[in-house]
């Protein structure tokens, strides 16, 4: 591969925001990559930030979804006991409101298992 702005010269590597072949004389790095020097590098660094932004949210996904599967599970159970005890005659329907929420905080649950893994 040669360099996109000087055709004689072999590249170094590729400009992480357009893919171009560049040579030492046009590559400049931004943190973890290459940019096209003086035409790039702005778009590299802003990539560069929402890679870092992206890989925080994902890292904090995995507590959201266990803190919302515990609220499912301590709601299902409080929906659980007023049903059982048929509070004000509307027990079948808060036994089903029970199966709802405890089935979404397994599935919450199961997710954050998932975010963890990965």
């Amino acid at each position: 591969m040669h360099c996109f702005y000087h055709r004689d010269v072999e590249a170094i590597g590729s400009c992480k925001n357009c893919a171009r072949g560049l040579c030492p004389e046009c590559a400049a790095e931004v943190e973890n990559g290459l940019a096209c020097r003086s035409r790039c590098e702005a778009e590299v660094a802003a990539l560069n930030r929402v890679i870092a932004r992206n890989k925080t949210a994902y890292q904090k996904a995995s507590g959201t979804y266990l803190q919302t599967a515990v609220f499912y599970v301590l709601l299902g159970a409080v929906f659980l006991a007023a049903g059982v005890l048929n509070w004000h005659g509307m027990g079948w329907f808060l036994l089903i409101a029970a199966a709802i929420c405890l089935a979404g905080g397994l599935l919450h649950f199961a997710t954050s298992r998932k975010y963890e893994r990965d």
